[in-house]
């Protein structure tokens, strides 16, 4: 055993070493990522229409990657991937805030390069990504030729979502409700959030619709949804605590998840023009956030006394843990997520919101801390089991951010205390913050952990045998994915 094990090893570092001297950087893009592991095809010369053709495909698969939610290293990694398959060497892939640009350069002849603008970053759909990551396995490990990959990229593209907008819209609403019982609201408010969602959610359609930019979008809808509120709270339709519990939650609907964790993860992996997008991007959404707040002011100058006084009493642990899942549940459903990823979901869920109660309530720790180490513990438990289950890992852990570690209330509060100028707004405001950015490092964090031990793991399995990428077995693909088209090359 010791010595096939031994031999394993080195044939594996023979590999290694043969892919150093071949395509250095091919190999370091893919170090880490579910490829690394495949033993590509040997670079080949291919005449200017091949090489448009696999570049044109490849750029497809990056955008659709980026519109479905996925983070940019998996894209870059998917576009060098699919061109090592078939036969690509010396490729270079740039990726910035607005397009994606690919380059086949090889020694002594002119370069091909072709671009692609990338769209609007906020966009997700689970169902959608999942089946795209399939796609990309799928070619990467040799069992789809162009013309079939082309046809099944073309159906995910133009397939429509897994579920209708209402019922996408339902489980919004049913998020909207669980996180306002996070957020300490009665059964009355529960009722309340979900018709306060869908009114400011239509209301910025209609806006957006208008061609209205989505700055002007953020700032109109948080005022609507304040006076929406306020109106409810004046009529004696809700307490000035159910009001807050109701702001909350929706505040923590409009919040971008995906650009906050997209954000830290594109600055830690060395993308810095992306971080660079996204850090305006989220300085432009919570400055149309105070605006919104700033804008209906007055309607908040009675709330004074509650913005100073009002604690929000914490859940007993078992409805926390309760109404986290079923938040997680409505966010799939909302994101576009399919049954299939619902299961892990509300578990990747249950997972953060406990580690996060155990640590404030338990060992009285910070905020900040509490949230880094919750979603530590989720982002390795999604690494993980995302290659045993053919499901990404932001399908893990995204939808069960917001029901479970995002702080929504005390975000809420910050945002009324600092604008109705009560000392020591501005410290709260900054330990919030600090809060949300934990929120992408301890994601990006437990996840490089969870790849580490897995891999680990792997190796130690199979004996350091080499052999194709780890998820490129055992994927069982829904009805009309890419599977069913499948032929040899």
């Amino acid at each position: 055993m010791l010595r096939r094990r031994r031999e394993a090893a080195r044939a594996r570092q023979d590999r290694l070493e043969r892919l150093r001297r071949d395509d250095r950087t091919l190999l370091d893009r893919l170090y880490g990522t579910p490829y690394e592991d495949i033993a590509f095809p040997p670079p080949r010369p291919l005449d200017d229409a091949e090489a448009v053709e696999i570049l044109g495909f490849a750029l497809r698969l990056g955008r659709a990657l980026f519109l479905a939610g996925a983070e940019t290293r998996r894209i870059e990694s998917s576009v060098v991937a699919v061109t090592a398959a078939w036969g690509m060497g010396r490729q270079e892939v740039d990726i910035n805030a607005r397009s994606i640009q690919v380059q086949y350069a090889p020694e002594g002849r002119r370069p091909v390069v072709m671009l692609k603008v990338m769209g609007s970053e906020d966009t997700r759909d689970l169902d959608r990504l999942a089946a795209l990551e399939r796609l990309t396995t799928h070619v990467a490990s040799g069992r789809l030729d162009r013309e079939v990959a082309a046809g099944a990229l073309d159906r995910i593209e133009t397939g429509a979502s897994r579920w209708p907008w209402w019922f996408g819209l339902g489980g919004g609403a049913v998020l909207a409700a669980m996180l306002c019982v996070l957020a300490s609201g009665t059964t009355r408010a529960a009722l309340v959030s979900p018709l306060v969602f869908l009114l400011a959610d239509r209301g910025a359609w209609v806006l957006s619709r208008g061609g209205l930019p989505s700055f002007f979008v953020t700032a109109a809808q948080t005022a609507l949804l304040l006076v929406a509120v306020t109106g409810l709270a004046a009529a004696g339709g809700l307490s000035h605590t159910e009001a807050a519990s109701v702001i909350a939650a929706n505040v923590i609907l409009l919040l971008p998840i995906f650009t906050i964790i997209s954000l830290t993860e594109d600055a830690i992996d060395g993308f810095r023009s992306m971080a660079a997008g996204r850090t305006v991007s989220l300085l432009a959404f919570f400055t149309a956030l105070a605006c919104g707040f700033l804008a209906v002011g007055f309607l908040l100058r009675g709330a004074d006394a509650d913005a100073r006084s009002t604690a929000l009493i914490p859940l007993p642990i078992v409805l926390s843990l309760l109404t986290s899942a079923i938040g997680a549940l409505g966010n799939t459903v909302f994101m576009g997520g399919g049954l299939r990823i619902v299961p892990p979901a509300v578990a990747t869920a249950v997972l953060g919101a406990g580690v996060k109660l155990a640590c404030v309530g338990a060992f009285g720790w910070s905020a900040p801390l509490a949230t880094g180490l919750a979603t530590v513990a989720m982002g390795l438990a999604a690494a993980v089991l995302s290659p045993r289950t053919g499901i990404p890992v932001r399908a893990f852990v995204i939808p069960g951010i917001a029901g479970g570690v995002l702080p929504g209330p005390d975000l809420y509060r910050s945002l009324l205390q600092w604008l109705l100028h009560v000392e020591g707004a501005g410290a709260y405001l900054v330990s919030t913050m600090a809060s949300v950015a934990a929120i992408g490092i301890g994601v990006v964090f437990g996840t490089l952990l969870g790849t580490a031990a897995e891999r680990q793991w792997h190796y130690r399995g199979t004996g350091g045998a080499v052999g194709p990428s780890r998820t490129a077995e055992g994927i069982v693909p829904a009805a009309g994915e890419p599977e069913r088209d499948t032929r040899a090359r």
